[in-house]
C-alpha cells in the first residue's frame, strides 16, 4: 500500500515590522528666496536678494515668474517635521559640521571624525559661522500634492513668524496640517550694528473667516487619525556650494543692480557686512538711551516691558537715572537678545 505524503507548509511572508508600515513622501523640488551671482570682472561670488520666491519651472507655470506668495498646505502635524530649526556650522567641504539647540551641540571632531558634544551657542555663532536654520517643507496643491517642496531660511523673524503662524492656525483650527494657507514674502525693516535695512521674510497666513474656520474643525479628528506619512530628510549640504544662478551685468566694473560684496564667509547673510563708512562722531549718552528704547520697540516691548529690562539689567528703571556704564550693560543684554540676521537671499537658498 502507497502512502500518500503532503508538501510542507510554506509560510508567506509579505511584510517587514518596522519596514513595511513605514510611509513617506517624496521631495519635488526647492524654493529658494535669493539668487547667487557671479561679477564678470572679479570672478567673485555673492548673494543678491529677491522680493519674490526662486521657483522650479513647474510653480512658475501656476503662479508666474516672480511669486510673492504661494498658496500651500502643510502635509503632517507635527511641528519638529516640518520645520526643523536648529543652529548649524558648515565646514570647507559639503556636509554638516556642527548642529545645535542652544543648549548641547554635536560636532564633527576633526581628528578622530566622530561626533562629540559641545556647549552650545558658542563663540563660533557671535562670530557669523555659525548660525540659525529653518527647513519649511509644504505641499503645493496647484501644482501637485503627490510630494512636497523644501524652503531654507536662516532669517530669525522669518523663524519666528512661521512657528508663530503655524502655533496660531493649530490654535484656531486645532491642527494646521492639511489647512489652505498662504505663504508669503513680507516687506520688513530690520536693525543691524546700527543699520536700519529692509529684507523679505516669510510670513504664513490663514486667510479664512469664521464660518470656514468651524468647517475645517469639524474636519480635524479624521485629519489627525489618518496614518502618518514621515518627510524626506532636509537636504543639507554647505550653501557655499549652491550653483550660480545670474551674472550680474556690469557697469563701470559694478554689477547694475547693486553694489558687489566681498565673498561671503556663509550664505546669503541677511546683515551682509557693508563697506566701512566714513568716521562720525560718536554718539552721545541721550542718543545711546534712545537707540536702546528703539531696539527694544522692535521686539513690541511696552513702556512697562522697556522698564522692566532695565530694571532686571542695570536695577535702574529710568533712564535719567543711567549712567555710561548702565547703557552698555543694556546694550550687550539687547545684543543677546537680538541675533544677526541672516537671510538666505535672505540669502537662503
Amino acid at each position: 500500500m502507497e502512502i500518500q505524503t503532503t508538501q510542507a507548509f510554506k509560510p508567506r511572508i509579505t511584510q517587514v515590522k518596522g519596514l513595511s508600515d513605514r510611509r513617506r513622501l517624496p521631495r519635488l523640488g526647492i524654493i529658494r528666496l535669493g539668487l547667487k551671482a557671479k561679477s564678470k570682472k572679479t570672478g567673485n561670488e555673492y548673494p543678491t536678494e529677491t522680493e519674490w520666491f526662486v521657483c522650479p519651472e513647474e510653480v512658475r507655470k501656476v503662479f508666474g515668474e516672480e511669486p510673492k506668495e504661494l498658496e500651500v498646505m502643510i502635509p503632517i502635524n507635527d511641528l519638529e517635521s516640518v520645520f526643523p530649526t536648529a543652529y548649524k556650522l558648515y565646514g570647507s567641504s559639503r556636509g554638516l559640521k556642527c548642529q545645535g539647540d542652544g543648549d548641547r551641540a554635536y560636532r564633527v571632531n576633526d581628528e578622530t571624525k566622530e561626533m562629540k558634544g559641545v556647549a552650545c551657542p558658542c563663540q563660533l555663532l557671535e562670530e557669523g559661522k555659525c548660525k540659525q536654520s529653518a527647513n519649511l517643507m509644504v505641499m503645493i496643491p496647484k501644482v501637485s500634492v503627490g510630494g512636497i517642496y523644501q524652503i531654507r531660511t536662516s532669517s530669525f523673524n522669518s523663524i519666528v513668524d512661521i512657528q508663530s503662524g503655524l502655533d496660531y492656525v493649530a490654535a484656531l483650527v486645532g491642527r494646521f496640517a492639511m489647512i489652505p494657507l498662504k505663504l508669503r514674502r513680507v516687506k520688513t525693516e530690520t536693525y543691524h550694528d546700527g543699520k536700519k535695512q529692509s529684507h523679505y521674510t516669510l510670513q504664513i497666513i490663514l486667510d479664512a473667516n469664521i464660518d470656514m474656520i468651524n468647517t475645517m474643525r469639524l474636519d480635524t479628528s479624521r485629519i489627525l487619525e489618518h496614518p502618518r506619512f514621515a518627510l524626506p530628510a532636509p537636504k543639507d549640504e554647505n550653501p557655499e556650494f549652491d550653483p550660480v544662478d545670474v551674472v550680474e551685468e556690469e557697469e563701470n566694473g559694478k554689477p547694475e543692480t547693486q553694489s558687489e560684496p566681498q565673498p561671503p564667509t556663509t550664505p546669503y547673510p541677511q546683515n551682509y557686512p557693508m563697506e566701512e563708512p566714513e568716521p562720525k562722531k560718536q554718539p552721545t549718552l541721550q542718543e545711546r538711551k534712545n537707540q536702546i528704547f528703539k531696539d527694544l520697540k522692535i521686539f513690541n516691548y511696552s513702556i512697562d516691558d522697556m522698564k522692566n529690562f532695565a530694571l532686571v539689567g542695570c536695577g535702574k528703571g529710568q533712564s535719567k537715572d543711567w549712567d555710561k556704564e548702565d547703557i552698555k550693560i543694556l546694550e550687550d543684554a539687547i545684543k543677546k537678545l537680538q541675533p544677526p540676521e541672516r537671510t538666505a537671499g535672505e540669502g537662503d537658498n
